[in-house]
């Protein structure tokens, strides 16, 4: 039992903080049970009120409209008021249970009061007034009371209306001023009176504020005697300071029918709104308030929603009834109106008066005829209203009206494109033909094919038609040439450019923007080459190459020649002088500018490490070697290591220059690729020009060491390490100095790479291993054995099941055979 208090109360609370949650829970409200809720439950359930700014009035009204028995809800607001008057500070008490704070010498309603004068607002506990059919129905007029920011609240901020009708409960402020000054603060007792000091009870139940002022002059008068007479010197006004709570029961088709306390100013409309509107079968158009047993007012909901008249909101009294009724007749409406959904009509209404209320026909509408389906008493049938003639058309309850869409297409339009000033469409009216048309379109363009337009034409059958017109005749002679149109026909006259293959140029080589260029007519070699903005340095401008597309001369021969080639000598310069021939070009045309075979960027090494003058030098020449490098640079010095001298050597450079990385030329990305070449320096120095005196390339780095006294052990040994050089100690010495082979070296395979970068493994002869020699600076490096994949026992069992099956199969062949 504790743990379904404990439930409950989550759920309550849930309720009042997410009313989102609330609703995906699903409280049961018509089982509430408020003895099952702890001091402490009911407590933290009067702080979230509290949070709310809701009085136990409101949550008394929104408990029964949702379906809590009321002698549960009794009990839960004594239980409620009890947990109040025990908190301090709590103030005084009204007599409907809503809470006062006095500030100073005057006293404020508390927001609790507030809430309430403003009536059931959606917004201060959702989940009690959740709508239990979809909110989201398509009955015109529905989602106005499921609109949060739309209450219809009344406004306090108001005069007092001179007009408002008082009861018990009312608190009215009577000020005196002139000869005489007093303030009465008097409330209204349930008998009706309000009692003042030396006059007595005044009952002023069922006036209005107008007609309570004169009874009140009247019996005041006898105390202050100016307030009346010819020339009065003492006046009063009454004004009303707090507003009663008034009783509304609201039944029929409504989403939550029951009886509501509402503010004294509420109207019908607040009422609506605080039990939901009507439901899925409730009426708009006949909404009753039924007041002393009689209808006093029948409000038509359409006259808000279509033209937002209030004239209908009548002001609520305590007791009144508001029945709705269900809905008369429902038409659906579909297509293109303004508004569309379920709408309800009165006995008599018209298609015309149906079209009001869905705010007539959207731009899209096609309005001469609307199609209607209608339910007989055994099938349906179809109606065509035709608009305007039969706008007053009687509709039945269930028809549903389709307003359809003007057509995709168009009775007058004509389109011309190409080589015309103001290509588009036209109206057919304005240009009945095609020169006038053409005169429309501001006429053609000087890039015009004249010799053909077309005009494609769509027959009846929507095939195309292909009409020809001899351009340049029809502008010569538009009277006798001159073509009709008809709608949909579109003309389209041609650029000569649109009629043959793009005409280019191509340069490529020693230029600054080697491209591809549109050809003009009668340009030359030289105006090509200034427009890819001038030779380089390195051009070899008297030896350029044109190569050039043969003609078809019409013989129908193949020829063996596929291009024409032109040598043309620049080297005079791209100036122009009218005595200098010039090659014209054709289109098509590619020149090729070669590079001067004499020129070369300077190119440059480095050298690092044991010379007199290390860092970076220039190739003078074409031939130049390790030795004249070293040379250069003062020689190596006395502690060098000639024999440890190595060279760094960038080979992507020579990639990219050979193209052989296509992607990388593209982008003209560089590929730094660094890599070691042995050399051998002591010979190259000691003979010069030798084989090992290598030639020099741009970017290489000639690393010269000091004396190296270390070897490097590596791989599978036991302990990798660098240990002192010694002349009299072997490979094999070396390896035992680690520890020794792993039981994973291959020790066939062991190599050394000596500082200057060669390489030497071991070498085996017979029964015979031969280590390679040991020089300061080595790397010895012992590689792993490569891993033998071994079978699984899955697959070691497939195999022999395959060899006993082959197996039987032999055997029984020979069996057989030998049978025979």
């Amino acid at each position: 039992m504790q743990y379904l208090k404990n439930t409950f109360l989550l759920l309550i609370l849930l309720a009042f903080s997410f009313p989102s949650v609330a609703q995906d829970v699903g409280i049961d409200f018509k089982n509430f049970k408020a003895d099952n809720l702890s001091d402490e439950q009911i407590l933290q359930l009067y702080e979230r009120m509290q949070d709310r700014g809701m009085t136990v009035s409101e949550v008394e009204a929104l408990a029964i409209a949702r379906g809590t028995p009321r002698a549960e809800v009794s009990k839960l607001r004594s239980r409620l008021n009890e947990v109040r008057s025990s908190r301090p500070g709590s103030g005084d008490t009204t007599t409907d249970g809503s809470s006062r704070m006095r500030t100073g010498s005057q006293t404020e309603y508390s927001s609790e009061r507030t809430n309430q004068q403003r009536g059931l607002k959606a917004d201060t506990l959702d989940v009690l007034l959740r709508r239990q059919e979809d909110t989201g129905s398509v009955v015109f007029g529905a989602d106005i009371f499921s609109n949060e920011n739309l209450s219809f609240e009344p406004s306090l901020n108001i005069a007092t209306p001179r007009n408002y009708t008082l009861g018990p409960g009312d608190q009215l402020i009577l000020d005196i001023w002139g000869a005489a000054e007093n303030t009465y603060q008097l409330r209204v007792s349930p008998e009706g009176a309000i009692q003042i000091s030396n006059v007595g009870p005044v009952f002023v139940s069922g006036l209005t504020i107008e007609e309570a002022t004169q009874r009140l002059t009247d019996k005041l008068s006898n105390i202050y005697s100016g307030l009346k007479g010819t020339n009065p010197n003492t006046f009063m006004q009454v004004t009303l300071r707090n507003i009663r709570s008034i009783k509304v029961s609201i039944i029929g088709k409504v989403s939550s029918p029951g009886t509501y306390t509402l503010s004294s100013l509420s109207t019908v409309f607040n009422a609506l709104y605080a039990a939901g509107g009507p439901n899925k079968e409730g009426s708009y158009r006949s909404v009753k308030v039924l007041r002393n047993g009689k209808v006093h007012q029948e409000v038509d909901l359409y006259d808000f929603l279509v033209t937002g008249d209030l004239s209908g909101n009548i002001s609520l009294k305590d007791q009144d009834i508001i029945k709705v009724d269900s809905y008369l007749n429902r038409i659906t409406v579909e297509g293109e109106a303004k508004r569309v959904g379920l709408f309800e009509t009165k006995e008599g209404e018209t298609f015309a008066d149906l079209l009001d209320y869905t705010g007539g026909f959207n731009q899209h509408a096609f309005k001469k005829r609307v199609k209607v389906e209608r339910n007989t008493p055994t099938e349906k049938s179809i109606l065509d209203i035709r608009y305007p003639e039969e706008e007053n058309s009687i509709l039945q309850s269930g028809d549903i009206v389709t307003i359809g869409k003007v057509l995709n297409r168009y009775e007058n339009k004509i389109e011309i494109e190409g080589a015309v000033f103001r290509p588009g469409e036209y109206q057919l009216e304005d240009n009945p033909t095609l020169y006038s048309l053409i005169q429309n379109a501001e006429g053609v363009m000087g890039d015009a094919f004249m010799d053909r337009a077309m005009i494609y034409r769509t027959r009846s059958n929507y095939t195309i038609e292909a009409i020809s017109v001899n351009l340049a005749s029809l502008l010569e002679n538009p009277d006798e040439n001159d073509v009709s149109l008809v709608k949909d026909d579109l003309i389209k006259i041609s650029s000569i450019f649109n009629l043959r293959e793009l005409r280019t140029v191509t340069i490529n080589g020693s230029v600054i923007s080697p491209g591809t260029f549109p050809y003009k007519e009668n340009s030359t070699l030289k105006d090509i080459v200034l427009e890819a903005e001038g030779f380089k340095e390195e051009a070899a401008p008297y030896k350029i190459e044109v190569a050039r597309r043969i003609q078809d001369d019409r013989s129908g021969q193949v020829k063996n020649q596929i291009a024409e080639l032109i040598t043309v000598d620049l080297d005079k310069g791209l100036s122009y002088s009218p005595e200098l021939e010039e090659l014209v070009l054709q289109p098509f045309d590619q020149i090729f500018v070669r590079k001067s075979p004499a020129y070369e960027t300077q190119q440059t090494v480095r050298v690092e490490g044991e010379v007199l003058y290390p860092g970076t030098y220039v190739l003078s020449t074409r031939n130049f070697r390790l030795s004249d490098l070293i040379e250069k640079s003062g020689g190596v010095t006395e502690y060098a290591y000639v024999e440890g001298a190595s060279l760094d050597r960038n080979f992507g450079r020579t990639i990219k220059e050979l193209e052989l990385n296509l992607a990388d030329s593209v982008t003209g990305v560089e590929i730094e690729s660094l890599s070691q070449v042995g050399i051998q320096l002591k010979n190259a120095l000691n003979r010069p020009g030798s084989d090992s005196d290598l030639l020099l390339q741009e970017g290489d780095i000639i690393k010269i060491p000091k004396q190296l006294e270390t070897v490097q052990v590596r791989g599978e040994v036991l302990y990798p390490v660098n240990t002192r050089f010694r002349d009299n100690k072997s490979f094999r010495s070396y390896i035992a100095s680690a520890g020794g082979f792993t039981e994973d070296a291959n020790t066939k395979s062991a190599y050394i790479v000596y500082a200057n970068g060669e390489v030497d493994r071991t070498k085996r002869f017979l029964f015979f291993r031969s280590y390679p020699d040991v020089r300061p600076g080595s790397v010895l490096i012992i590689p792993p054995k490569k891993e033998k994949q071994r079978l699984s026992t899955a697959e070691r069992i497939t195999v022999m099941s395959t060899i006993v099956s082959l197996a039987a199969i032999v055997t029984n062949t020979i069996f057989q055979i030998r049978r025979n």
